[in-house]
């Protein structure tokens, strides 16, 4: 990974708007040019959509565009291997009774941008420094209050040492008071554990894409996660296409795409999710595997 440049526009005629960088390649590398947002990598390194990295180079979910496609910063929670590349990955956080039930430690009040959570059972009771950053936390009050914020930012807590969390969001609270002892439930990004389609059988009958990884990823480490734009995806039941008049196309088994037709006269996965359409011209002979994905732009 190169060191990122700062400062630096490659600008051979800027008059008045930025057109020409965003529409020609870029004249260093003879690629396609980019933009991310946060633009800022938090360790001043910039990871390119095919690298691999121990280090958290972005915030989890930070977007990358690049040519005609979008990409997601995220991280492995398992190894992503062989056939991770033309297969669909999914969130591996599934709910469960450890992520929700946690009580505020302290009250919230109007206006508050920071929230006291008892940590709990959750996550055994560990959660590290701006782990949930990019992810949402959802607080109950009385009469049905509610609210929803992102975070962005986080403490850090061990198994019982210290028994809370500080949860920075993105906008002030806006329901009066709240009182201690209310119920919170927190998020993780979709990004933050991303895991191989069909790979975890407590979620198999429940899993949505979330994106394609360009390249196999170890466990643990983060990567640019393709969410939007084109690629090659494996079929299920036949290629897609390959019955007349159905070019959407859905989420299969571990990580494959079909058809709804096909889906629904299985029998099984009859409300698939949409994942995106065939790119380009099929008939009712060849199929199509080429996919305008469209999963987060």
């Amino acid at each position: 990974m190169s060191k990122e440049k700062r400062g630096l526009i490659a600008g051979e005629r800027i008059v008045g708007d930025i057109g020409g960088i965003t529409s020609m390649l870029d004249p260093k590398t003879g690629s396609w040019p980019k933009m991310t947002f946060p633009a800022v990598s938090l360790t001043g390194i910039e990871q390119e959509y095919d690298e691999t990295s121990v280090t958290q180079n972005y915030h989890i979910g930070s977007k990358r565009i690049v040519d005609d496609r979008i990409f997601h910063y995220s991280r492995a929670g398992a190894a992503l291997i062989a056939p991770c590349t033309y297969r669909l990955q999914v969130n591996g956080d599934i709910q469960s009774p450890t992520t929700w039930g946690l009580a505020l430690a302290a009250p919230i009040v109007a206006g508050d941008v920071t929230v006291v959570v008892t940590h709990g059972a959750y996550q055994a009771g560990t959660v590290g420094l701006d782990e949930l950053v990019g992810g949402w936390i959802e607080v109950w009050g009385a009469a049905d209050a509610f609210m929803w914020r992102r975070i962005i930012g986080n403490t850090a807590s061990a198994a019982g040492v210290p028994a809370t969390i500080t949860i920075t969001v993105d906008r002030p609270f806006n329901v009066g008071v709240i009182v201690a002892g209310n119920s919170v439930a927190l998020h993780h990004s979709s990004y933050y554990n991303v895991v191989m389609g069909g790979s975890v059988p407590a979620i198999v009958t429940f899993e949505s894409a979330v994106g394609l990884t360009p390249v196999p990823v170890d466990n643990g480490r983060y990567f640019w996660l393709q969410t939007y734009g084109p690629c090659f995806i494996a079929s299920q039941l036949g290629n897609p296409g390959a019955v007349l008049g159905f070019r959407d196309v859905y989420y299969g088994a571990a990580g494959t795409l079909l058809s709804f037709n096909q889906a629904y006269a299985a029998g099984a996965n009859v409300s698939p999710q949409r994942i995106g359409y065939i790119s380009g011209a099929s008939t009712n002979a060849d199929g199509n595997n080429d996919v305008m994905l469209q999963l987060a732009p």
